[in-house]
């Protein structure tokens, strides 16, 4: 129970005001009940323990832990005195703390003799794995230093070993001083890792190794560590090593998207030099947005091209002691050689051998230039001694030196001197380049790194100075952002949606752009093979590298306790957040919001939107997607989960009426809401079903809107989610339509007809008199079979039909939407099972077509008739009659401008396209489809493919293989992770594709495209079409036998609908074969369908089959009449490819009639055309003729 403080009253533990008095219920003292004052560890009136503090919050921590024990301590307590003993690990435990917090570490308890250090906790720096790396180090050298006095002091010798592992933990960041912040399994594996750790040997974690650059590992392979059911890849810390700390092994890009700051640079260098005086720029950018790449190619530009006799840098360092002036010590002790292992008489003689010629005499009374000089590098020199001087004097003594210092540099030319990372300078150090800047005489240029934190350190930082300027770096604006990918990985091997992840997580920023790359690596989602990269796994999720977590976190902890408990609460809203939630989640620490994200703001890690979406409510962003992503990830998921559900009610209560518009948001939280009340240690049962029925309920309204905005990934996942919180079949009905139909929409039909099936069958358990909806349901699975197609395994006609007869049973005889799809579906039956086909088969489908767009007519639905047309047209379509179709094909394109659904207006035009590119009117094909492709491939890349489908095939028949090449690449992206099963549409092209490859004399490419077809083939919707293809390669390698089994099938007695390239295919292969005896009976069959489609291509394949049959039976005059026919034919049609095979036999035929002149003439167009398309044996036939 929770007192009242004012009253005394007990009030429940959840409560926020006191039910006796309404006062609000404060935080008291559990023991006594008096209120507390702020952050306390023990009550100040009865002085009771509290253990952690009132409210004190446990958070989800990305930490590094360091586990050390000491080898064989029990012994060595056996054979020491008790209080021996305790001097010797008191002083051990002292010496190895002191190493662990001078690398920002913490200890978070002793363990007998073992110590646990963590680095993360309780404030994050963005090299906490480094740092946790760096301590051991300094432990182990510490060790050895204590191991000398007690070897001295006739003491054991310590020996200790040490695990290191990063990961996730639950923390509480202001726990009691070593009473334990830190659980989880991070924790475990260190301690593993240390037990399997020899004397003195530090094991690393593969997580840790990772994230932490600069050290020589040795990889000692993968440990079986107690109680972990993989083995962790181990490794052991030798030493540190002089590598890059950013950036991937082995891969490098130019810079890309600052050509205008480099500019910059270069204008104030030129300036410096110009006028003969300092000048200051502050660089300033986020982390890892490229301050340092920029900084590295002006330097460059500067030693090569502007002729700066100096330039050097420094670095300021966000830990260790002592290291106010570290930069410019830096500088100092390169400019003088200075090894850290010099001694400290050797290190002073370089630095005074160094300046003393650079420097004039010093002024009496002062400190000497070279001494003060080296007391910045913490060296005393005894020639100078600076004990007399009192601080301030040594100060101005200090700055005066490296004035001087700086000075000199530029005297001997133009210098420029780089000090990084300067918000992590002192104030004495802002201080000193202040004064350089202002003070130095010369021609030197200041640039100085720095993150937007200085401004809050130092808000007028230059204001005001002549000497001062700053230039600011936003993130790379998307096409930079992808050219740097493409620098890195040559990404169009990779595919676009991983490409395009890696893109969106990293949002221009390039050092998260390039340690996503590196995390990919590392992890095998992507590899090097061949000297190209490809994706091992294509759906590779994009996590948050711990590089990355680790310089978002440690900006985040800098933050007020105010302002971080904001950002936490917004984080929970999402990427876009309103003020609302927010003071609702903070509660009554809300006061002062505004302020508070106006800090944030400043901090630029939000932005205040100009207009709100929910009224009465400021809306603001997140400026970085991963900013959220790591403030989100601090929160216990017990915390998510109730904020969660605090969000969702309050978008509930303000949306309204809007409700369908926060569809997404609503379903978002309250299935957070849920999973983390189902995962408590007490469930309300009562308030866990209200949860769930909310959740469920806007999963498939959110599953609806998204579907309908056709973002279809998104509408799956929604419903996938419904159907997991579904808990009866009406429930489950409903799940499984909205996801059958998102898949419908997606074209992937094996999957939109097995969960639509299922919800029929669940709708027919669960909710039997819910009639129109199961006829609903009925129509759109069979649109799969019997329309859209995309599937890899049709279903049995039975099957098929007996939901064709749910369907119809439960429509009943009115006129609904719902009895006219199913009509639809019935009209397309004989296309869908071809097996059915016949006389009655295709009345019976005709009759329902009309039925079904009479129905349409009556209701007023464009779409409904278009789809009714379809159905009409396809029972000419079945047929191979795609000559006659032009008034339906006609109708429907006439109806586009009133059609809604999208599907409907790509399907017109491919409709048209086909119909187009059956008949030979290949232009014509080209541009509907190219309209059709323009309208759909907007909407979703599936949508497009069936019209570029009918554009490449076009082009191939135009003779235009390279856009036919461009087309094929196109769809092949555009199906991108879906090749393996793709959304139909797609086998056509590998087959014509294969047979250019052949043409072109590429048989391996030809092979390994045949092989891709045999891949992707489905059933029926591909017979005929590929088998032309394939039918004409097999000719031109001779297999003449196989050609004809694959061109003269059984099925094709029913399967008429490629009809006319078949017997195209057919006429090639007895030109090819010379079988002059099956030419009649071929040249009458493809007459006869010429005449009953209404084909013009096939006319002039049979007059050329005929002519070549006339001359080898000896009529060589009827031969060269009928082959100018067919040329004059293809030339009408714009068919390149078949003009100029047909001026070839023309030649030939010519040629052996001994007309060598004529047979030149008729040879010679086709050179330059065989020439462009590399059509190797077509052309050397033709030289032949045309050089005789």
């Amino acid at each position: 129970m929770k007192t009242c403080t004012a009253c005394g009253a007990s009030n429940p533990p959840e409560g926020r005001f006191c039910g006796n008095c309404g006062a609000r219920l404060k935080e008291g003292c559990p023991q006594c009940g008096a209120e507390l004052p702020g952050r306390v560890r023990f009550c100040p009136t009865c002085g009771a323990r509290l253990a952690a503090g009132p409210g004190a919050q446990q958070e989800r921590r990305l930490v590094t832990v360091l586990f050390v024990d000491v080898v064989e301590s029990t012994t060595l307590g056996e054979q020491l005195d008790p209080e021996h003993f305790r001097e010797v690990m008191e002083t051990y435990f002292r010496a190895m703390r002191a190493e662990i917090e001078a690398e920002g570490g913490t200890v978070e308890k002793f363990i007998g003799d073992a110590i646990v250090g963590v680095f993360g906790v309780p404030l994050a720096h963005e090299d906490d794995s480094a740092r946790a790396l760096r301590a051991a180090l300094r432990m182990s050298a510490r060790l050895e230093e204590l191991n000398r006095g007690l070897l001295e002091a006739r003491g054991p010798r310590l020996a200790m070993r040490m695990g290191v592992n990063t990961g996730e933990v639950v923390a509480v960041r202001d726990s009691l001083p070593h009473e334990g912040m830190v659980i989880g399994d991070a924790v475990n594996v260190a301690a593993r890792l240390e037990q399997n750790a020899k004397p003195g040997q530090v094991l690393v974690s593969g997580r840790t190794a990772r994230s932490a650059r600069g050290f020589e590992l040795r990889h000692v392979g993968a440990l079986s560590l107690k109680g972990k059911a993989r083995a962790i890849p181990a490794f052991e810390l030798i030493a540190t090593a002089d590598e890059p700390t950013r950036g991937v092994p082995g891969l490098s890009a130019p810079m890309v998207g600052r050509e205008q700051e480099l500019g910059l640079l270069q204008t104030f260098y030129r300036r410096a030099t110009t006028e003969g005086r300092p000048a200051l720029v502050t660089i300033y950018g986020e982390a890892g947005v490229g301050k340092s790449r920029l900084v590295m190619e002006f330097e460059k530009w500067a030693r090569s091209s502007a002729g700066a006799s100096v330039v050097v840098t420094g670095r300021c360092l966000p830990y260790g002691e002592g290291i106010t002036y570290w930069p410019l010590a830096e500088i100092l002790k390169l400019d003088a050689g200075v090894l850290d292992t010099d001694a400290p008489e050797a290190a002073l003689a370089k630095i005074r051998d160094a300046v003393a010629g650079k420097l004039a005499a010093p002024i009496p009374g002062s400190m000497g230039v070279p001494a003060a000089l080296a007391l910045s590098v913490g060296l005393h020199d005894p020639q100078d001694p600076p004990s007399e001087l009192e601080p301030r004097r040594l100060r101005m003594e200090t700055h005066a030196a490296w004035r001087t210092y700086f000075t000199a540099l530029a005297a001997a030319g133009p210098a420029v001197v780089v000090v990084e990372d300067i918000h992590w300078a002192d104030s004495a150090m802002l201080d000193l380049l202040e004064e350089l800047a202002n003070r130095v005489s010369g021609p030197i240029l200041f640039l100085c790194p720095s993150r937007l934190e200085l401004l809050e350190r130092r808000p007028g930082w230059g204001g005001g100075q002549r000497s001062f300027s700053g230039v600011y770096l936003e993130p790379l604006p998307p096409q930079a952002a992808e050219r740097l990918v493409d620098h890195l990985l040559s990404s169009e091997d990779l595919p676009p949606e991983l490409h395009s992840r890696i893109l969106q997580r990293a949002e221009g920023n390039p050092f998260f752009l390039e340690e996503i790359v590196r995390q990919l690596v590392d992890e095998h989602a992507i590899e090097r093979v061949e000297g190209r990269w490809r994706a091992v796994n294509r759906g590779a999720t994009v996590e948050i590298p711990d590089t990355v977590q680790a310089v978002l976190a440690a900006r985040i902890d800098l933050l007020q306790p105010g302002d971080r408990k904001a950002l936490q609460a917004a984080s929970v809203v999402g990427r876009v957040f309103w003020t609302g939630p927010v003071e609702r989640l903070l509660d009554g620490e809300a006061r002062g919001l505004e302020e508070t994200l106006a800090r944030l703001e400043d901090r630029e890690l939000v932005r205040a939107s100009p207009r709100s979406s929910m009224a009465g409510a400021r809306e603001y962003v997140f400026k970085h997607i991963l900013t959220r992503d790591v403030a989100y990830g601090t929160l216990t998921r017990r915390d998510r989960a109730r904020a969660h559900g605090s969000v969702a009610s309050w978008i509930e209560e303000t949306a309204g009426e809007r409700r369908r518009e926060f569809a997404e948001l609503l379903a978002h939280h309250f299935a957070e809401a849920h999973r983390g009340a189902r995962n408590e240690r007490v469930v309300d049962q009562e308030k866990l079903e209200t949860l769930r029925l909310k959740a469920l309920r806007n999963l498939l309204l959110a599953a609806e809107e998204t579907r309908k905005k056709l973002v279809l990934d998104r509408s799956k996942a929604f419903a996938e989610r419904a159907l997991a919180l579904a808990s009866d079949e009406a429930e489950r009905s409903l799940a499984l339509g909205a996801l059958g139909e998102a898949y419908l929409f997606d074209y992937w039909g094996d999957r939109a007809w097995e969960y639509l099936r299922q919800a029929v069958d669940a709708a027919l358990a669960g909710a039997p008199d819910d009639h129109l909806r199961i006829a609903r349901l009925c129509g759109l699975a069979l649109e799969s079979p019997t329309r859209w197609g995309a599937m890899r395994a049709f279903p049995e006609a039975a099957d098929a039909g007996r939901y064709l007869a749910i369907g119809l049973e439960h429509a009943g005889d009115a006129d609904t939407e719902e009895r006219a799809r199913l009509l639809v579906a019935k009209s397309m039956w004989p296309a869908a099972f071809p097996i059915l086909r016949g006389e009655a088969g295709l009345l019976s489908g005709r009759e329902a077509a009309k039925e079904a767009a009479a129905l349409a007519e009556r209701l007023g639905r464009s779409d409904l008739l278009s789809a009714a047309l379809d159905g009409l047209g396809y029972s000419f379509l079945t047929m191979g009659l795609a000559g006659r179709i032009g008034d339906v094909t006609g109708r429907r394109l006439a109806l586009v401008p009133a059609l809604i659904d999208p599907r409907e207006i790509e399907d017109a035009y491919a409709m048209a396209a086909w119909a187009a590119f059956h008949t030979g009117r290949y232009a014509e094909a080209v541009s509907l489809a190219t309209e059709g492709f323009d309208r759909s491939v907007t909407v979703t890349a599936a949508m497009g493919l069936h019209c570029l489908e009918w554009r490449a095939l076009a082009k191939f028949r135009l003779g235009d293989w390279d856009g036919f090449f461009e087309d094929f690449e196109l769809g092949r992206g555009l199906v991108g992770e879906r090749e393996e099963s793709p959304p139909g549409f797609i086998s056509r092209p590998f087959a014509v594709a294969a047979l250019i490859s052949e043409i072109r004399g590429d048989g391996g490419e030809a092979d390994r495209l045949l092989q891709r077809l045999t891949a992707l083939e489905g059933e029926w919707q591909e017979v005929g079409t590929c088998d032309a293809w394939v039918g004409a390669l097999l000719a031109r390698r001779g297999r003449f036998a196989e050609a004809r089994a694959s061109l003269v099938r059984e099925e094709f007695a029913y399967i008429r609908e490629n009809l006319g390239l078949l017997l195209e295919a057919r006429c090639d292969l007895l030109i090819e074969e010379e079988a002059w005896d099956e030419a009649r009976e071929t040249v009458e069959e493809a007459r006869a369908h010429v005449e009953a489609a209404a084909l013009i291509a096939l006319r002039h394949h049979a007059d050329r089959l005929e002519a070549m049959a006339a001359e080898a039976a000896g009529d060589r005059l009827r031969a060269l009449d009928l082959l100018g026919a067919a040329r004059e034919g293809f030339d009408a049609i714009e068919a390149r490819w078949e003009a100029a095979r047909t001026d070839l036999l023309m030649a030939e035929v010519l040629f052996r009639g001994g007309r060598t002149e004529d047979a030149r003439r008729s040879a010679a167009p086709s050179v330059p055309v065989f020439e462009e398309l590399g059509a190797r044996r077509e052309l050397d036939r033709a030289r032949s003729v045309a050089e005789a």
